[in-house]
């Protein structure tokens, strides 16, 4: 069984169309560990009198952790070799989450925020599911002792006290998991409590098998069963499956059948016991580690993967966990020490040694510093570059480094004063010159804050007060919006309190801009616009609406780190309508500014303009280029 899962989860990553539903080889997996590791326990409570904690953790040290912390070192110096700079920041950060199993909530974390959600894949990324495993590993036994406890104070069956704990946590973490996936599919995905019941799943049929003896032909249409359940939540299933909430039941209950059924023979058919699986999942946990790293260098330097090289790459995988399996896995498994507690300390000697490698690395990282005092030099031209045709010289480094582009964000990130979907906070924060006698403002969504660097820049040039209102896929026009096809109360009530402290503050003029969310009727966005926009010019605001900025078909992050000179998009194809002027034009008191020109050439929006690099993501402007369109956009607005 192992060995078909790690088939399914390798296949789905080389080429997930060709097995959409293969995610659920990690499910199976799940089944298999909480069946394993409950019985393992089982057996030790009845044999020794209780469970060995010592015991219990060194034989879980000796089996995961070599493995797991060679792979993690390995995969470090292969991102520094095969991917962008621009991605090292994080991958670092997730190599750390890793090597303490904590992966899946970061994960979850960047799943639901807004910046890190369209984040590639990192290399580390699928030690998700091992971190759920290892915290099931950490808590499981101290659970099982205290259940084990009870029952011989109260006088009651062991086993059935642990089937009845097993019981409850199954049912509290289905109903989680199916609650949450229709709420939150994606942190529903990641975490702990909405994924703990498969392993308690298995962990109940090791504890209730021996009182199962179906007879031969029962024992084969059970495990045929579970086997059609598995083979056809991979096939059937997507992406697009909410997951993994009662969906998820299929491929668990499948597995458990298969359990439960045990060797088989039909004819010559002999399940699952066939050598090509058994060498396979004997390497299932090395296979499971470096598949992934393997295919994300592999697409950081040549992009999507075929057929040939799809081949090739699980040649490769194969190739090199044998190496893990035979030379790390195997020898620290069977490995034997005097001290009993010697593995335990090595163990976390190995994954403090990771950490720290990774946190030097981290710190290295975020060390580099963007020099803002550069731009508009001779060899940082930025926006003058296409709009005053100002020479860009070659062979300069790029501003900002492509390893400081993801931190590359305006102040008010830093600050918490940019508000996430769930605040309804209307606060605004205070840059400019706070002594100032006139005000500006800015209100809008990420597409509003990306203009701050270059609006607090020309409020302290002018010593004006500057206020910031702005809220994560928060547009400002007054229509009923939806977050990732969620209700987003949220922002109905941030707009309607940022509209009446504005007519407290009474600034002068009132920047927004906003994406052009495309899945609103384009007439609906413009009345929602000009409803807000005539409310705060009949306070005496004047509003400056700023055309959107196009978006790009690819990532800046992993384009520039790969081949610079193609990163660039036809501008006729990514750059929308001009919304905020066809706004504008039915509200006295409102201006539309268009600095398109000012961010893309004639025909083409290219990823780098003098230099310095336009884009964070895929559609942010930089705080570095922001910053560079400060002066035009002082005299676009008429400042």
């Amino acid at each position: 069984m192992r060995g078909l899962a790690v088939a399914f989860v390798v296949i789905f990553h080389i080429w997930p169309t060709a097995l959409p539903g293969g995610y659920v080889g990690v499910d199976v997996f799940f089944v298999i560990s909480g069946f394993l590791i409950t019985g393992l326990l089982a057996r030790m409570a009845l044999a020794e009198g209780g469970i060995s904690l010592v015991g219990f953790y060194t034989r879980r040290v000796r089996r995961l952790l070599p493995a797991a912390i060679v792979t993690l070192v390995v995969t470090l110096a292969g991102t520094l070799l095969f991917v962008s700079d621009a991605w090292w920041e994080e991958t670092v950060k997730q190599v750390m989450a890793s090597a303490l199993y904590v992966q899946n909530w970061r994960l979850a974390d960047q799943a639901v925020d807004y910046l890190g959600a369209q984040d590639a894949p990192s290399p580390v990324q699928h030690f998700w599911s091992l971190s759920i495993e290892e915290q099931f590993y950490i808590v499981w036994p101290l659970l099982m002792m205290a259940a084990l406890w009870w029952a011989r104070r109260r006088g009651q069956s062991p086993q059935r006290m642990l089937i009845t704990l097993l019981s409850l946590i199954l049912a509290a973490s289905l109903a989680a998991s199916i609650v949450i996936t229709r709420s939150d599919p994606a942190w529903a995905y990641f975490v702990t409590h909405t994924r703990i019941w498969e392993l308690a799943l298995g962990g109940l049929l090791a504890l209730t098998l021996d009182r199962l003896r179906p007879n031969e032909r029962t024992r084969m249409a059970v495990a045929v069963l579970g086997m059609v359940a598995v083979v056809a939540s991979a096939i059937l299933f997507s992406n697009a499956t909410a997951f993994p909430g009662y969906n998820a039941l299929l491929p668990t209950l499948g597995a458990g059948l298969i359990i439960a059924a045990g060797t088989i023979r039909i004819g010559w058919f002999r399940g699952l016991d066939i050598a090509a699986l058994r060498y396979v999942g004997d390497r299932s946990y090395s296979i499971y580690l470096w598949h992934w790293p393997l295919i994300i260098f592999y697409t950081a330097q040549r992009g999507s993967i075929g057929v040939v090289d799809g081949l090739l790459l699980i040649v490769v995988t194969l190739a090199v966990s044998e190496l893990s399996y035979r030379f790390v896995e195997e020898p620290y498994r069977h490995s034997r020490s005097r001290l009993e507690w010697r593995p335990l300390i090595d163990g976390t000697m190995a994954v403090g040694l990771c950490v720290a490698m990774a946190g030097g690395l981290l710190f290295a990282i975020q060390r580099q510093t963007i020099d803002i005092g550069l731009i508009g030099t001779p060899d940082y031209p930025g926006p003058a570059a296409l709009l005053a045709n100002a020479a860009v010289p070659e062979g300069v480094k790029l501003l900002p480094p492509l390893s400081s582009l993801g931190r590359d964000l305006p102040v008010i990130y830093e600050t918490h004063c940019h508000r996430d979907q769930r605040s309804t906070n209307g606060e605004g924060c205070l840059l400019g010159d706070p002594q100032g006698t006139r005000a500006i403002a800015i209100m809008g969504d990420s597409h509003a804050a990306q203009w701050v660097p270059a609006l607090d820049k020309i409020a302290k040039d002018r010593k004006w007060k500057f206020f910031v209102f702005t809220k994560a896929a928060c547009p400002v026009t007054r229509i009923t919006v939806q977050d990732e096809g969620k209700p987003y109360p949220e922002c109905a009530i941030w707009r309607e309190k940022v509209i009446a402290e504005i007519a407290r503050l009474k600034p002068d003029f009132v920047f927004t801009s906003q994406s052009n969310y495309t899945s609103v009727p384009q007439d609906v966005m413009v009345e929602g616009l000009r409803s807000v926009w005539a409310e705060l010019a009949g306070q005496g605001v004047h509003v400056i609406a700023i055309r959107n900025t196009p978006f790009s078909r690819f990532d800046p992050r992993t384009c520039l780190g790969t081949d610079p000179a193609k990163c660039s998009n036809p501008r006729a194809e990514v750059e929308q309508e001009n919304v905020s002027a066809l706004a504008a034009q039915g509200v006295q008191g409102a201006t539309a500014v268009d600095l398109n020109d000012a961010i893309c050439a004639k025909d083409v929006c290219p990823a780098v303009v003098g230099n310095i690099v336009v884009l964070r993501d895929n559609h942010h402007l930089t705080a570095t280029y922001a910053l560079a369109l400060a002066p035009y956009l002082a005299k676009a607005a008429g400042l």
